[in-house]
């Protein structure tokens, strides 16, 4: 998120820290009329695999418009139970000619967190002009890049979203990529080179697209990816927030979104209390900003019948969901990684980054793991410049280093 409009809005930097932060069958996007609510998912869904275009509408991004023309699309993706879903998302295409060698690359943006309310998703708020997302969609089209953006599985309306509910966000990031390529002017193909970028949520969501690419997207071209301030063990993450000045509307976030996606075998419902069902229904119409400034220094057994959230963590199915969810026991990325965290980052433990960085090195994945300046927010905008170089260099085809003993 911008640091401004955070600092205004929540008023002291501590706050601020904590933001985390071939396939489409059909040649052209459906020509179908889009009802009054663009968001409202058909009942039934169309027949579609995953990638195929559902509608589109013409989006005016003001702070991208000089460089290309945005495209709000709705497209089918899978959820972690590979069930056929609709998700919304945006598609930016680069107005000026291509001029470097080969086809033009693409950036497939994963986002950080937005708020569970349906008004936050990320394809609303770049129109609006309040998504925090903005600063990277720019630097990326400065180099000439197409950039698309998926809102991940929930942002349809009357729906929640599954938050950091790892093989979710992957479908729906990879086939944001798919859907690109029923976008007139795109010029996406099967030759179009593709990076997978992201930090926090956005960067454990990257780094789940790499994973799962070469089992579930291999027609894509992916050639890099790059993760920031990656929640790779979310349950570590979720225990260590417990207590903290403004993790807890983040804890429980992704607990409300590992429930939403794990229908049945995450029982959180259960556990709350009156109290904790109240948040929880409030949790899902608000925006991270509001979140982060309403629930400083609260604990999980705040909101729940007793349980601390070891407690709750520890229950079977819980545990089961949790190692579902764990980046670190994965199948590595088959492409070249840059891993970065931030130094001071008060919000997701770099102990876990570092392990997941352990495993890819073991895994045999050439990646380079660093660590930037500053808290948790600033760690996005201090390891943008070098996330850009990488990508520079990885779509120029030089060599790759690596970090890995």
């Amino acid at each position: 998120m911008r640091r401004s409009v955070v600092a205004g809005l929540i008023g002291f930097a501590t706050l601020a820290a904590a933001v985390l932060s071939p396939a489409a069958v059909s040649a052209t996007p459906a020509k179908a009329a889009a009802p009054a609510d663009f968001y409202q998912a058909p009942s039934p869904l169309p027949a579609g695999e995953p990638g195929t275009i559902i509608r589109t509408q013409p989006a005016t991004v003001v702070a991208t418009a000089l460089t290309a023309t945005a495209t709000t699309v709705m497209y089918h993706s899978r959820n972690a139970q590979n069930a056929d879903i609709a998700v919304t998302g945006t598609v930016f295409t680069p107005t000026l000619p291509w001029l470097g060698a080969g086809s033009r690359p693409w950036v497939d943006l994963a986002v950080g967190t937005q708020g569970l309310g349906q008004q936050c998703a990320p394809s609303k708020q770049f129109v609006d002009g309040t998504e925090q997302e903005l600063e990277p969609v720019e630097a990326l089209l400065a180099k000439g890049w197409g950039v698309v953006v998926s809102d991940y599985e929930g942002y349809t309306t009357g729906s929640t979203p599954t938050y950091v509910a790892g093989v979710s966000e992957a479908h729906t990031v990879l086939d944001m990529a798919r859907a690109a390529a029923s976008i007139p002017g795109t010029g996406v193909s099967a030759a179009t080179p593709w990076a997978t970028m992201g930090y926090s949520q956005g960067g454990g969501a990257s780094g789940w697209a790499a994973s799962l690419a070469p089992s579930y997207a291999a027609d894509l071209r992916l050639i890099t990816d790059v993760s920031g301030g990656v929640p790779a063990d979310v349950r570590n993450v979720a225990e260590s927030l417990d207590g903290s000045a403004i993790g807890e509307g983040l804890q429980l976030y992704a607990l409300i979104g590992l429930q939403q996606a794990y229908p049945g075998q995450f029982p959180l419902d259960d556990s709350l209390s009156a109290a904790g069902k109240a948040t929880e229904a409030s949790l899902k119409t608000q925006c991270v900003v509001q979140t982060l400034a309403s629930y400083p220094f609260k604990k999980f057994s705040d909101y729940s019948t007793g349980a601390t959230i070891q407690q709750f963590d520890a229950q079977p199915g819980v545990a089961s969901v949790y190692a579902q969810n764990n980046l670190i026991t994965r199948p590595a990325p088959t492409v070249p990684v840059l891993q970065y965290h931030a130094a001071l980052d008060e919000i997701i433990p770099i102990g876990q980054a570092r392990a997941l960085n352990r495993a890819w090195c073991t895994a045999g994945v050439r990646t380079v793991f660093t660590v930037v300046p500053g808290d948790h927010i600033a760690g996005e905008t201090t390891g943008l410049p070098a996330a850009v170089s990488w990508l520079t260099d990885r779509f120029a085809g030089r060599p790759t280093p690596t970090t890995c003993a």
